[in-house]
């Protein structure tokens, strides 16, 4: 039978391993929330070097085989969209009706090339998303942050006849935002659907 002594020392020592679990736990690293990576396949690791590689193709010059090289496969890289020569005109031309002298050379071709004029749409991308800040508040739904980055390069590029005619390119080189969330009542809200991220 324990001691009268015992009890009080054996509850102290569960006491302060309790409160020792709690600190570990609100101190706890942000490495224990999920992450999230996203990317279109791509030999590419950052901007730079995808606008390297797209910056090698010459309208009037570069043909189709040396495109493929270059890393723009249409045949290999997944989620390509071909546009057919419509829908070239609709993406390229901020008007149909503006004056032939401003429609560039390798547009003009392909409005008068018909079904022989295809674009493809490309969208390499590296997208990480991650979960910051205090495990304890994140897994109970108090306050939830959000970090996104990476970057996302798309090129458009008009063929004629397997080759070049035409080619545009926008993009961001640089992703980083920042979604910071306090949850007043935690799990008693629906954050994800408010937030439109399930993560």
């Amino acid at each position: 039978m324990a001691s009268p002594l015992t009890l009080p020392r054996t509850r102290s020592v569960q006491t302060c391993a309790v409160l020792l679990l709690m600190l570990i736990l609100l101190g706890a690293c942000s490495t224990w929330l999920p992450a999230v990576h996203r990317e279109v396949s791509n030999p590419w690791t950052d901007f730079a070097s995808v606008k390297r590689s797209f910056d090698h193709i010459t309208p009037f010059q570069t043909s189709m085989d040396q495109v493929r090289a270059l890393g723009f496969d249409p045949d290999k890289t997944p989620n390509v969209q071909m546009l057919n020569q419509a829908q070239v005109i609709e993406a390229v031309l901020p008007s149909p009706l503006q004056e032939r002298s401003t429609v560039p050379r390798g547009v003009l071709q392909c409005m008068q090339a018909g079904s022989a004029c295809v674009a493809y749409a490309m969208t390499p991308s590296r997208i990480a998303q991650r979960r910051v800040g205090n495990f304890v508040l994140d897994f109970f739904n108090f306050h939830r942050q959000i970090v996104t980055t990476g970057w996302k390069f798309s090129a458009l590029i008009v063929v004629i006849d397997q080759q070049v005619v035409y080619t545009q390119w926008s993009g961001e080189p640089q992703i980083h935002t920042t979604i910071d969330r306090n949850i007043p009542l935690g799990p008693l809200q629906n954050f994800d659907e408010s937030l439109g991220i399930g993560m």
